[in-house]
């Protein structure tokens, strides 16, 4: 498994782990765990990947040896159903799990747990290279220099409720955020539409690159290229049908994202969203994926 690209996979029939040995995008099933119960996401270390942390049925697990064995967090009460796990982009064992209206931090990939009350829910999060947070309450992003413990307000709020936050890789303090279909540039005190978005998008992401390459899935089928200033006129096709309702970059390699479709197809694509090739089909609904390379 050495120079292995891993992909681990948050389904409501467990917790898949796919495998491509040499990179040759031969990909096999090699684990799964949780089988029966929902898990709702799933955290890498990206500097150890053995160490992995999942939350299923509410409850959050942590591994060292790459999912064979799990321990039990206490967390307290059990975490809501859209209880959520973040990794900070530069710092690989730094880790949040954002649950209501409760911040968890870790410092040390899960081994130990710092929680932080917040006055409202969220609903987009990110961390930019620098390691500020941001939160999405409705139509406001705020923001927090000092890991969550306090937090401001960053800009206007956006024209809807906005469901999805990006850091802008490269780009400490720009935002990609999807709002009631649109995707926003949001930096200090201002946004602004990306224009010329042929429909609505249900998913976003942006990769990192010099502008970043901003990925856009849209609701009638297919995904969208483009940057912060504009999108690119072809629609690329997906090997499915339907809407993609994920869209994440991978760890291991700027150029490498994943797609997942609403009927559990997934996804790679190793040219920045220019073309996409199937890696499994048919799992439970997938609800977050995350990949590590293991050396």
């Amino acid at each position: 498994m050495a120079n292995a690209i891993l992909l681990f996979l948050a389904t409501d029939d467990g917790l898949a782990l796919l495998s491509d040995p040499a990179g040759q995008r031969r990909w096999r099933r090699s684990m799964h765990q949780f089988q029966r119960s929902i898990v709702q996401s799933v955290w890498v270390d990206a500097s150890k990947p053995l160490v992995v942390l999942v939350i299923a049925d509410r409850l959050l697990y942590r591994s060292v040896d790459g999912g064979q064995t799990w321990a039990t967090l206490n967390a307290g009460d059990l975490l809501t159903p859209n209880a959520r796990l973040y990794a900070a982009p530069r710092h690989p064992s730094l880790v949040y799990l954002l649950s209501g209206d409760v911040l968890f931090t870790s410092d040390d990939a899960g081994a130990a747990w710092r929680r932080t009350s917040l006055a409202n829910e969220s609903g987009g999060f990110a961390i930019d290279d620098d390691a500020r947070l941001y939160r999405s309450c409705g139509a406001q992003i705020l923001t927090s220099d000092d890991r969550g413990e306090t937090w401001h307000v960053y800009s206007p709020p956006l024209p809807g409720t906005i469901r999805i936050l990006n850091a802008m890789p490269g780009q400490p303090g720009t935002l990609c955020a999807l709002a009631d279909g649109c995707v926003y540039v949001v930096e200090r005190a201002s946004w602004r539409p990306i224009g010329d978005l042929p429909g609505k998008a249900l998913a976003c992401t942006a990769l990192t690159g010099t502008p970043p390459t901003l990925l856009a899935a849209l609701t009638e089928g297919g995904i969208i290229r483009g940057t912060p200033d504009a999108w690119e006129p072809v629609i690329v096709e997906c090997p499915w049908t339907g809407a993609t309702t994920i869209l994440k970059p991978a760890r291991h390699h700027i150029d490498t994202s994943f797609a997942v479709s609403t009927t559990g197809d997934v996804a790679i694509s190793m040219d920045r969203g220019r073309s996409w090739t199937m890696v499994c089909q048919g799992l439970a609904t997938v609800r977050d994926l995350v990949s590590a390379r293991l050396v």
